[in-house]
């Protein structure tokens, strides 16, 4: 097991060393860890109110 740390939430979480993200951060620094929660949270598309762009009358 190893032990990362999410960029957002600093939150430790343990993933398996055999997995292919846990690879990913050994062998390159660039790569960051999200913890599931705010992975999730970044993946919901944003509600935006719609703008409307002529006057129909």
């Amino acid at each position: 097991m190893r032990k990362v740390t999410c960029i957002i939430c600093d939150t430790e979480v343990y993933i398996d060393e055999r997995t292919l993200e846990a690879k990913r951060l050994r062998n390159d620094p660039i790569h960051t860890f999200m913890c599931d929660e705010c992975k999730s949270r970044l993946d919901t598309p944003k509600q935006r109110r719609q703008k409307t762009t002529f006057n129909h009358r």
